[in-house]
């Protein structure tokens, strides 16, 4: 169906572009309705005569003559029968204007036309062509254009010298070499980049031709752009997709994308070089990332096939009425015999939407077998890194060992957190290094199963040591660029201080923690299930209030959880049946058909019932609470005695308000914004990132440290008093005021009517007063400033936190909750003047060897030029490149200058 359906909607394209005579297929269908037994056969016929070229009788009544199409389309040429009504369907989408279909989109809609589950999705948003755009300009057409640059600035030198002719030879000499370039697409979809990079690169190439047009000796004028075999066809663009029908799909696209460029270049009526399709498949329907000898089934010792839950279907539960895992549909479970790395085709480029499955999700989504065999072919990876990720890995390391140019790539904005983070770092630090050379963080984006917003990272990597570009986009729907950074990228994809390397340290060990992870609805209670449990005699105990994140942002949602962790089976049946039998028909159902083990064995516990926090938190009257993920970095009192934290919570084990009052000053909380995740378009505090490798102020002064705690005591109880007297009030308001009141450096914006109401009855005012005083007092603890900068406080965190790293190795540990953490140590005595001033040296830029040609030293000169911040001597450029000096140098940067691709200033200097 999708192969026939296909080539019925490039014959209606091909009437509208006058491939075959305008309008000829659509009369064709309406004399097919009237006699549909003769549909399928004379359809064949047609497609028949479009393979070979000729006559086509069945198109008028004397028959039409055709074009060879000759292509892998039209191989098959089965038609499948339809009655009256289905032809009519054909005949009404005839009508529309094909020649005008946007490749970009069409794929995507003719894929989920073809899938049933998809289908429902046909009026949903598109990703704009513009965010293709966003990643394919950077990956191919940057490093394209700058060559094209370097080619006209060469050729204009040329002319001046009266060189024409050798002029034009250079410019044919790059079309030839434009026209070889390679595009790969390693999970291409429906083709949507790959597409969107041939209009690009036929846009550039029309560029070429016309100037070498321009330069043709009159009377010798020929149409350059149809040369055989040297001009961008679909032929350059290769793709990798395990969708057999979308591979299909990306072929066509790109067929059509390609006549649509040729039409519009030499005009509708100016037919292309026959075979109008050639025969050539560079959409490969095959995994990207794995090849293996063969599959076989895991088996018992029975010798019977394993299996396991598909992962899918779900059935209703006889007692709860909810949907579980239905045990009965299984899937058998197959092992790889040999897997390896799948291998790439040669190309210049690498550009993509890999597929996103997190990677708690790779075992269940794709299997065991699949799961074990990436695992072990991609054992230089962490564990948990997401599935794109693999992708990134293979494409970096091409880029790195320079076979390909560059690689762009779009994933998960969690690139830039733990395994993620960790395999940049890993690149970046590798015997054929690499470097980030352009970035979006954090750009919208639609999930392409679910159609969801979703938050991604754009990366587009590079050989060597480079300086790149960080781009942020608005967070108002239109996602339009709203600033730009030039520097060093590091692994956390951010700009200037390396803060992603600091260390984690011994002295904050054992105080920050993940709330629990309950896997199972079931373990939750009302206020009023909670009272009958305990009516029936349930120990109360067993029953806490469970806080999660949005009771710290918003309000206490009074919700409870049973909380059984230290019972055994046998135990709990015994001693609480009610809870028991609660447990059996809610969470069993669904806790036997995970993975862990420990999970399905331990069903009644919480899934991750944090043994070493509850250890921690043991005997605190009151510990440090924050949302994991929240607008707003805030830092709360908590009960752990009353209370169980979900996992949406972080969990501080100490009740000393200074602490409190550390974790809310603007030093953390800089900290924490450049290092923590992100979770779409929220910050996130993550303990191994925000918490284990901050250094604390030391040795700070009893009174110092007292003002510190009476200002964190009177912020958290001013909080606490105004939520409690006013209902429709929460902490996330009130910190969007304060975000006002500090607008503008502090000075401040006019406050909506709503906003003032919020002020005046939160007290906001007062809130700024406390943290402002918090902000004073522990910059004055760690001996710095109050008016520091953002980065300079990230610079001195950072040193602060080397110069911490260095004493622990030498075994001074500045323990943060002695009596707890190392019970009987003695306090480090360490009295040495620190300076903290002094940033992280930056990475030392690449020694570049002064190429031979005269196009190739211009792109160099203005690759150097153009990634300068600032305005450079032709003495400065030539440092950065081995074999030449400023005399070498300064006729280059006046040929950028003549065609505008740099700016003489009157020191001397040039700048991009």
């Amino acid at each position: 169906m999708a192969d026939f359906l296909m080539r019925c909607l490039f014959t209606m394209f091909a009437e509208d572009v006058q491939l075959i005579p305008e309008g000829s297929f659509t009369n064709f269908l309406t004399r097919m309705k009237k006699r549909p037994e003769n549909f399928a056969p004379n359809l064949s016929s047609l497609w028949q005569a479009m393979d070979k070229g000729g006559l086509a009788g069945v198109l008028g009544e004397a028959g039409e003559t055709v074009l060879r199409f000759n292509g892998y389309l039209f191989k098959d040429t089965t038609a499948i029968a339809l009655n009256a009504d289905e032809i009519g369907l054909l005949i009404e989408a005839a009508t529309h204007k094909w020649n005008h279909v946007e490749p970009a989109i069409f794929g995507t809609l003719l894929e989920r036309a073809l899938d049933g589950k998809e289908r429902a999705k046909l009026g949903a948003h598109y990703t704009p062509r513009a965010y293709v755009e966003r990643l394919v300009m950077p990956t191919i057409m940057e490093p394209l254009r700058a060559d094209w640059a370097g080619v006209q600035a060469a050729a204009g030198q040329l002319i001046e010298a009266g060189k024409a002719n050798e002029a034009h030879a250079v410019i044919e000499k790059f079309h030839a070499q434009l026209a070889q370039v390679k595009v790969l697409d390693p999970a291409c979809g429906t083709g949507n980049f790959l597409y969107v990079a041939l209009a690009r690169m036929k846009e550039l190439e029309g560029e070429v031709i016309g100037r070498l047009a321009e330069l043709e000796p009159e009377g010798e004028k020929q149409a350059v752009a149809e040369l055989s075999g040297h001009t961008i066809t679909p032929e350059n663009f290769l793709g990798i997709e395990i969708n057999p029908r979308a591979a299909a799909i990306a072929q066509l696209v790109l067929w059509i994308g390609y006549l649509q460029w040729h039409f519009r270049v030499n005009g509708e009526g100016k037919v292309p070089p026959e075979p109008v399709l050639r025969d050539v498949k560079t959409i490969e329907n095959r995994d990207a990332l794995l090849t293996w000898d063969k599959k076989v089934l895991e088996r018992d010792e029975h010798g019977k096939p394993l299996t396991r839950w598909d992962g899918e279907t779900m059935k209703v539960h006889p007692v709860t009425g909810k949907n579980v895992p239905d045990e009965d549909a299984r899937v058998e479970v197959e092992r790889y015999v040999k897997p390896k790395q799948a291998k790439w085709p040669r190309v210049n480029f690498i550009v993509g939407n890999p597929p996103f499955i997190g990677s708690k999700k790779i075992r269940d989504r794709l299997g065991d077998g699949y799961f074990e065999a990436l695992r072990n072919s991609f054992d230089n990876l962490p564990g948990d890194s997401d599935f794109v990720s693999y992708w990134w890995a293979k494409a970096a390391e091409l880029a790195g060992q320079r076979l390909i140019r560059r690689s762009g790539l779009i994933t998960t904005n969690s690139l830039s957190q733990s395994a993620g983070q960790a395999m940049i770092a890993s690149a970046f630090g590798s015997a054929d290094p690499i470097s980030i050379v352009f970035v979006v963080a954090d750009h919208p984006w639609r999930d392409p199963e679910t159609d969801a917003a979703v938050r991604v990272a754009m990366t587009v990597v590079s050989a060597g040591v480079h300086e790149g570009r960080r781009l942020a986009v608005s967070d108002d729907g239109k996602a339009l660029i709203s600033a730009e950074e030039r520097g060093y990228i590091n692994p956390d994809l951010s700009v200037g201080v390396a803060a992603f390397a600091s260390a984690a340290l011994k002295a904050n060990q054992d105080m920050c923690f993940m709330g629990v992870k309950l896997a199972g609805d079931g373990f939750r209670l009302t206020a009023a299930e909670r009272e009958e449990f305990v009516t029936a005699g349930a120990n109360p105990k067993l029953l806490p209030g469970l806080i999660a994140g949005n009771d710290i942002t918003r309000r206490l949602q009074n919700r409870y959880v049973i909380d059984v962790f230290g019972y055994s089976e046998m135990k709990l049946k015994a001693e609480q049946p009610a809870l028991y039998q609660r447990l059996f028909n809610t969470v069993l159902p669904s806790r036997k058909e995970l993975k862990r083990k420990s999970y399905r064995d331990n069903w009644w516990i919480f899934a991750e019932p944090r043994p070493a926090m509850r250890k921690a938190i043991s005997g605190l009257s009151r510990v440090i609470a924050t949302s994991e993920v929240s607008k707003h970095a805030t830092f709360v009192f908590a009960d752990p005695i009353a209370n169980q934290f979900d996992g949406s919570v972080i969990v501080f084990s100490t009740s000393d308000a200074f602490h409190l009052g550390v974790l809310s000053s603007r030093a953390h909380v800089v900290w924490k914004l450049n290092l923590g995740g992100t979770l779409e378009n929220r910050p996130r505090y993550q303990s191994y990132r925000c918490f284990d490798p901050f250094p604390f102020p030391d040795e700070v002064p009893e009174p110092l440290k007292a003002r510190v705690r009476a200002e964190a005591e009177a912020l958290d109880g001013l909080r606490k008093q105004v939520l409690e007297r006013h209902d429709d009030l929460t902490l996330t308001g009130l910190y969007n005021v304060l975000e006002a009141l500090r607008a503008n450096d502090g000075k401040g914006r006019t406050l909506t009517e709503k906003e003032r109401d919020i002020h005046d009855r939160g007290l906001v005012t007062l809130v700024r007063q406390h943290h402002d005083a918090i902000d004073a007092a522990v910059a004055e603890a760690y001996g710095w400033p109050s008016d520091l900068s953002d980065e300079d406080i990230l610079t001195r965190l950072v040193a602060l936190n080397k110069i911490r790293a260095a004493e622990e190795a030498k075994g001074l540990i500045r323990w943060l909750r002695p009596e707890f953490q190392a019970p009987g140590a003695v306090a480090p005595q360490v009295n040495a003047t620190l300076d903290l001033g002094d940033a992280p040296a930056a990475a030392t830029a690449t020694i570049i060897p002064w190429p031979k040609t005269l196009a190739e030293q211009v792109s160099t000169v203005a690759a150097i030029l153009a990634a300068s911040q600032a305005p450079k001597h032709p003495s400065e450029i030539a440092r950065a490149i081995k074999g030449t000096n400023a005399k070498g140098v300064t006729p280059v940067l006046d040929a950028l200058t003549a065609i505008g691709q740099a700016r003489k200033l009157a020191d001397g200097r040039f700048a991009a």
